[in-house]
């Protein structure tokens, strides 16, 4: 896919979730933008929330012409079973590391996986499990 300066988050989302849901998915298709109660009740978990990635960008030379822009996703997993979330997590991490090719021939580089933070909490009478992690790019347009 082809991502632009012009439309950098748009395009970086779309190329990430195509790879992840269609040329290299993990098990669950329920990935989405943005968690609510809705999508937790018609979904189930488990979810995996890619957000809208945070984009900031750079000029690297005096005249402005070469621009590169650090781009950030961060992730969240949702489940109802740590070990599960824990797979799910480490699936969706193992997908991306192998997209890494894929995703430096449409500007990404240096991609660099930071791990986040665990969390849980009870929900009626389920316990909610959710994990916290940030992917990071440098984009410079091809």
């Amino acid at each position: 896919m082809a991502i632009s300066k012009n439309t950098l988050s748009t395009d970086v989302w779309d190329t990430i979730y195509t790879y992840i849901q269609t040329t290299n998915p993990i098990t669950t298709n329920n990935i989405f933008s943005s968690v609510n109660s809705t999508l937790v009740k018609s979904k189930g978990y488990p979810l995996v929330i890619m957000e809208t990635p945070l984009v900031s960008v750079m000029k690297l030379n005096v005249t402005g012409s070469f621009v590169q822009s650090e781009v950030t996703i961060n992730f969240d997993v949702y489940h109802t079973s740590n070990q599960n979330l824990k797979v799910v997590k480490d699936e969706v991490v193992s997908k991306l590391l192998a997209g890494r090719d894929a995703f430096g021939t449409d500007g990404l580089k240096r991609m660099q996986i930071q791990d986040g933070a665990y969390d849980s909490w009870e929900e009626g009478n389920k316990k909610i499990h959710r994990f916290t992690f940030a992917v990071k790019f440098f984009y410079t347009e091809q």
